[in-house]
């Protein structure tokens, strides 16, 4: 049987689980399942779930001294997760750590990580063991804070609290020194992006 509010449970652990352990979340996740069972479109539930759970841990974080906020989450997602938004991702890891959570996804991901790609983050002692390619996974419940695209124009049935484009040049195809300039330009821009959400 398929669990409907996996999804539900993923998010919440992600966002919040640098403020309680994992118990925590799973009994207030039950709670909210409980409470919503007899609704009456059952599709909802879920929607109802997550947000009935969400408000619940914020105040629980606020009045434990925990830290209110969850963790803000960067979608990136450019043609084929081989260049750009892996790009993006590791140089997300690298300024913040934990303090953020971030994805990338391709479109068509296809052909493996740019090599050249990992070079570059291999010389500014960036580490790259964690990438690897993905697909896009609709998500019927969660929303990314902020979506990032580089190279395509919208990402159908992922959804997004805001959208920004990034106008990056695909590291395919092209020379080490150019690959170089692009890593410059998407560290300046992720930098950008986590200073607007507050991240440091």
């Amino acid at each position: 049987m398929i669990d409907k509010f996996a999804i539900v449970r993923e998010d919440l652990h992600r966002r919040y689980g640098h403020a309680f352990d994992a118990a925590t979340i799973d009994r207030i996740v039950d709670e909210a399942i409980d409470e919503n069972k007899d609704a009456k479109i059952a599709d909802f539930v879920p929607v109802m779930v997550e947000r009935d759970a969400s408000e619940r841990l914020h105040e629980l974080a606020e009045s434990g001294g925990k830290g209110a906020n969850s963790r803000k989450e960067i979608l990136y997602v450019c043609e084929r997760n081989a260049g750009r938004s892996q790009l993006a991702a590791a140089l997300t890891h690298a300024l913040a750590g934990e303090k953020v959570v971030y994805r990338s996804v391709g479109l068509h991901p296809t052909g493996g990580i740019n090599p050249q790609v990992l070079q570059v983050l291999t010389e500014r002692g960036i580490d790259h063991g964690f990438l690897y390619q993905k697909g896009i996974v609709p998500r019927v419940v969660h929303a990314s804070d902020v979506v990032v695209l580089m190279g395509v124009d919208e990402v159908p049935g992922v959804p997004g609290q805001r959208t920004v484009k990034w106008d990056v040049e695909d590291p395919e195809g092209k020379d080490i020194a150019v690959v170089r300039a692009i890593a410059d330009q998407v560290e300046g821009k992720v930098r950008g992006l986590l200073a607007e959400l507050g991240v440091s």
